[in-house]
């Protein structure tokens, strides 16, 4: 049985962990995308980070709003589903709104 403080700090570390993992890996091949989508190497910048501040966001906001669990296994399943959730979530955002402004080639 953990205490209930650092029940709550394993979460958000896990978390962290996850979110920021899944940044990191998108952040370069995001950010060539976006250069080509915003025209400005400003805009794409912004919106680059601005992305990955809601990959790491998203995840935090869905663990925030689940009980802190305190038996250690259960704590590591709510965590990792609520922050992968979070990450799907963060992700399907970013995939429609960069799908419906890439340009259409029609055949």
């Amino acid at each position: 049985m953990l205490a209930p403080i650092a029940a709550l700090l394993i979460t958000y570390a896990l978390t962290a962990l996850v979110a920021t993992l899944a940044a990191a890996v998108l952040w370069r091949s995001l950010s060539i995308l976006l250069a080509e989508l915003c025209g400005t190497e400003e805009r794409s910048r912004f919106w680059t980070v601005w992305s990955m501040v809601m990959m790491v966001a998203t995840p935090m906001l869905f663990v925030s709003m689940k009980g802190i669990q305190i038996r250690a296994a259960d704590l590591i399943q709510s965590t990792m589903t609520s922050a992968l959730f979070g990450v799907l979530l963060a992700l399907i955002g970013m995939g429609i709104a960069v799908w419906t402004r890439s340009p259409r080639h029609d055949a």
